[in-house]
């Protein structure tokens, strides 16, 4: 979407520049997404973060997510973003995806001990058991990083 020179100042207005991360200070969508209005209303292809990465100059490939890096969904610094398909965002994710206990990413309590299983274009990679829960989400990086491409939290 091309924005105007007049909506792309208006935009930067409702940027905060002060962090590493420039957060978007105007309206979020329930997900915590900042939304800026074009034409009146406010529609998916207005996301303040896929706008900041257009108006740097990138382009988003038809069926394309913007990943931010720096997993912080207010920040809009294009040098944070980047276009990936849905399945390399979903490797860039940055919490545990349920309600294990354990607070790690691929990490459950099975057995009285710690499980490490990945999940990976819906095939299940099992990583071991472990008595520490440190170990076990060590190992559960370590899988990650093995069979993800982006997955930067980890990598760190």
């Amino acid at each position: 979407m091309k924005l105007s020179e007049r909506d792309a100042e208006r935009f930067w207005t409702k940027v905060d520049r002060s962090g590493d991360c420039w957060l978007w200070t105007a309206a979020l969508t329930a997900a915590g997404y900042g939304s800026f209005r074009l034409g009146g209303r406010a529609r998916p292809a207005s996301y303040a973060h896929r706008l900041a990465y257009e108006i740097a100059g990138g382009e988003i490939p038809e069926g394309h997510h913007i990943d931010h890096r720096c997993h912080n969904r207010r920040c809009v610094r294009p040098e944070h973003l980047r276009a990936v398909t849905p399945s390399q965002n979903n490797q860039n994710y940055a919490g545990a995806r349920s309600d294990s206990g354990s607070g790690a990413r691929g990490v459950s309590r099975r057995g009285g001990k710690w499980q490490v299983v990945v999940k990976r274009n819906g095939k299940r990679h099992y990583g071991g058991a472990y008595v520490a829960l440190d170990d076990a989400d060590a190992a559960a990086r370590a899988l990650r990083n093995r069979l993800f491409t982006h997955n930067e939290r980890d990598r760190v």
